[in-house]
């Protein structure tokens, strides 16, 4: 009996490898699959990462993935993303033309549409990782009632009208999608954003007490502001791990904080069991959807998290009493959650709760065989 070749993907992505969602939500699963699936990926690289292309195009060489990593532009605004999309549709084209592809994977909008410019063969996986339009609308990048907006729209539909396979972060966004996806019978599968969570797994509490934490993007629809109310509160030490440190400094209008960036490798050793950590967004249609890996990350570290209402996370939080959610802004109400999610932080008992439901519900092997089995499905199909 002969053996079955693997599987033969073409991921598609918009954020470069070398970005920190890159390394996490982009290789940490595709290195893992690498060892059972071909797969060659496509990403758009920016400029300020050339130099760690190298390093990564080893890497990937020793996982056995193929690479070809476009550069990415952002200027003229939109005029930029039409010729990165038709740049991106002829490499796929090229890509499939050369070595057929089982599956077709595009991360979000942007490489769906790539994908459904190329006309390559293969089954299509659209992987949302949120509703991207109405985020844009949130963010006042777009109006609702903008050509552009609505355009949009109409894509996102006929994306998941074409869809054999559909990749949602939330449940809460399970009926919505449902209702844009051309059958009950495609597949649609909650995978959200996952963590390595054994590197995680081995943080101990700083020796001088807890800090009140803020780790990723801070703008848009992040509430940056509500961080820095809360840190306010207490007399804790105030750390901010992000990239837009700039953004940060004027958020905090002379606030106390230790504000620095930090590579995506070394974000576990500055994740401390006992810290507390900030998952703040502005509640919206668009959030429904949305699932940030710095919430996978501060409960593998074990750290209680604040969240706003959004996606999944606050009825998590309630129902596994890992953290507090942010209902009301008033001060007093602030300085009450801000007190809570330190007295939690204080528990033995909280801490391997948090680690447990990150083990549960984010451990990026988990997510990493959810993939296979849906490329599994759509090869079969």
């Amino acid at each position: 009996m002969s053996e079955r070749r693997p599987i033969s993907i073409l991921y598609v992505t918009y954020d470069g490898l070398a970005e920190p969602l890159g390394q996490s939500q982009v290789l940490g699963y595709l290195e893992r699959l690498s060892s059972t699936h071909r797969i060659h990926i496509v990403s758009f690289e920016k400029h300020a990462d050339q130099e760690e292309l190298p390093a990564l195009r080893r890497r990937l060489t020793e996982a056995g993935i193929g690479w070809t990593a476009l550069e990415y532009h952002k200027r003229p605004p939109l005029l930029s993303t039409a010729l990165d999309v038709a740049r991106g549709a002829r490499t796929v084209r090229r890509l499939a033309s050369a070595g057929q592809f089982d599956v077709l994977h595009a991360r979000s909008d942007v490489p769906a549409l790539i994908v459904d410019l190329s006309r390559a063969p293969g089954r299509f996986l659209f992987d949302i990782r949120g509703f991207w339009a109405d985020e844009r609308a949130d963010s006042g990048m777009w109006t609702t009632s903008s050509t552009l907006y609505r355009l949009v729209r109409r894509l996102e539909r006929r994306f998941y009208r074409r869809a054999d396979a559909v990749v949602t972060l939330t449940n809460a966004a399970v009926p919505i999608v449902r209702r844009w996806m051309s059958s009950d019978r495609v597949p649609l599968a909650v995978i959200p954003t996952c963590a390595a969570i054994e590197r995680y797994e081995a943080s101990a509490p700083r020796s001088g007490g807890p800090h009140v934490v803020w780790c990723g993007s801070i703008g848009t629809v992040y509430r940056f502001d509500l961080a820095v109310r809360m840190a306010a509160t207490t007399d804790r030490p105030f750390t901010v791990l992000t990239r837009q440190t700039e953004l940060a400094r004027d958020g905090l209008a002379g606030a106390p904080a230790d504000v620095r960036t930090v590579a995506s490798a070394d974000v576990p050793a500055e994740l401390h069991a006992g810290d507390v950590g900030l998952c703040l967004c502005e509640p919206s249609f668009a959030r429904t959807a949305s699932a940030p890996t710095r919430a996978a990350e501060h409960l593998a570290a074990a750290m209680p998290i604040a969240v706003t209402r959004f996606g999944d996370l606050a009825q998590l939080v309630e129902n596994e009493g890992v953290g507090v959610v942010v209902d009301d802004e008033s001060d007093e109400s602030l300085r009450a959650a801000t007190s809570r999610l330190l007295d939690l932080a204080a528990d033995d008992e909280v801490l391997a709760r948090c680690r447990r439901v990150a083990r549960e519900r984010f451990d990026i092997d988990a997510g990493a065989r959810e993939y296979a089995a849906l490329y599994e499905t759509l090869n079969a199909a």
